[in-house]
């Protein structure tokens, strides 16, 4: 069961819909343990801009357990991950725990060794998600993605839509909380919120048995 809450030109509306976006960004990794493991970074080239002192990459590759980072351009403030800001260019993909998302331009800040908060631009940036419970897949798309590892939680802006397969919920914003399977929308161009929801499909009888009216 997913609960949304959406906001209207007078305020906000609280539905609550079962069967709808459920289980989607569920798994978080586990923040001590992604602390203690390294990084790994390959590149088809670097070097180092003086004038303005950044690190310049093509080609990059970023792994840390279960997250991977590529794209065809980067540049760094610092390389120690303690704390550096990351802009990632062209063909970008962020993978994590089932999750992968693909963009035109993503910018990073790495703490402590872990991604703090992460911004993507695309047109539009997409993710999907594999949901373990049922391997099924949660899809999104919207033109700005800002994820929060430390919240769990994931802004989608920009022509946002997110689809659990079957049902699906649109708007001008999307705040989905990962844990609690939480999802705040905001009005579209139209001033509204936009859901489909498709009814689960009916099992068609066994041969020999009769459905009951």
């Amino acid at each position: 069961m997913a609960s949304f809450s959406l906001r209207t030109g007078s305020g906000f509306l609280s539905v609550t819909l079962a069967c709808v976006i459920t289980g989607a960004w569920a798994q978080l990794p586990d923040i001590e343990l992604q602390k203690t493991l390294p990084i790994a970074l390959d590149a088809d080239s670097s070097e180092f801009d003086r004038k303005n002192d950044k690190l310049l990459f093509s080609g990059l590759r970023i792994t840390q357990g279960s997250l991977h980072i590529e794209a065809d351009e980067a540049e760094a403030s610092r390389l120690d991950f303690e704390n550096s800001q990351w802009t990632f260019t062209g063909n970008v993909v962020i993978e994590n725990v089932g999750t992968k998302a693909f963009c035109d331009h993503a910018e990073i800040l790495f703490k402590d060794h872990l991604i703090e908060n992460a911004r993507m631009s695309g047109s539009p940036v997409k993710f999907s998600q594999i949901r373990p419970e049922d391997d099924s897949v949660t899809r999104g798309r919207a033109n700005i993605m800002e994820y929060s590892l430390q919240d769990g939680i994931i802004r989608m802006s920009e022509d946002a839509w997110l689809s659990d397969g079957a049902n699906e919920v649109s708007g001008n914003r999307i705040t989905y909380d990962l844990v609690r399977e939480y999802i705040m929308a905001d009005a579209d161009e139209s001033g509204q919120v936009r859901m489909k929801i498709n009814p689960p499909e009916k099992q068609p009888p066994e041969s020999g048995t009769e459905e009951t009216p």
